[in-house]
């Protein structure tokens, strides 16, 4: 079924200099590029056919071709549901961006591509050069100190605003310690994790 999302996406992808494999067979012709632009290495890079692993990584390197040929994309089959990716080489920091906040909206676009068809739902992590293992292990270590800091003093203590992301990884530290309770409050970007006494 396609819906308003479907053409939003697609219009995104093809400012992108994306296209998908029913743009290839619409338009069998090359398109005229610009010298600033970065030929795709094959007319459609987003397969209507394979399992989500092969979608993953096709779609990927066809993107990260276009940004940096120096970026290498390892992509696995964590579960049946869901796919990891680990981004090496070129320049991390540019698809980190500031905060996470370009790798948040890169697996947000890989996600929607990936389940574009109706059959399709499955969760894409992606990871660039262990920036997000590096950060959930901070997260970790920041939970149990302030839980530990709960404990001590009896009182709550609201931590800064996170991600849905990072409250979760916050919240599943947590869920086994008998001694605090967590809850998430406050909306859209100032929305944060608060860790009170049990």
């Amino acid at each position: 079924m396609n819906d308003g999302s479907d053409k939003d996406l697609d219009k995104t992808l093809a400012d992108l200099g994306i296209a998908t494999d029913d743009d290839a067979a619409a338009d069998p012709a090359p398109q005229q590029q610009s010298d600033l632009e970065t030929p795709l290495p094959v007319p459609g890079v987003i397969q209507a056919e394979g399992d989500a692993r092969e979608r993953t990584e096709t779609f990927l390197v066809g993107l990260l071709l276009n940004i940096d040929p120096s970026y290498a994309v390892e992509v696995t089959q964590a579960a049946d549901d869901e796919v990891s990716v680990e981004i090496h080489g070129g320049d991390a920091g540019r698809l980190i961006g500031k905060n996470g906040r370009t790798l948040a909206a890169l697996e947000q676009i890989v996600n929607a591509v990936i389940n574009r068809r109706d059959d399709s739902n499955v969760r894409v992590n992606v990871d660039v050069g262990g920036y997000k293992r590096r950060r959930d292990d901070r997260l970790r270590g920041q939970a149990e100190k302030t839980a530990d800091q709960v404990r001590t003093r009896g009182q709550a203590i609201e931590l800064e605003p996170m991600s849905a992301a990072e409250r979760r990884i916050i919240h599943i530290t947590l869920a086994g310690d008998a001694d605090v309770t967590t809850e998430s409050v406050g909306e859209g970007r100032d929305r944060r994790v608060v860790v009170r006494p049990a």
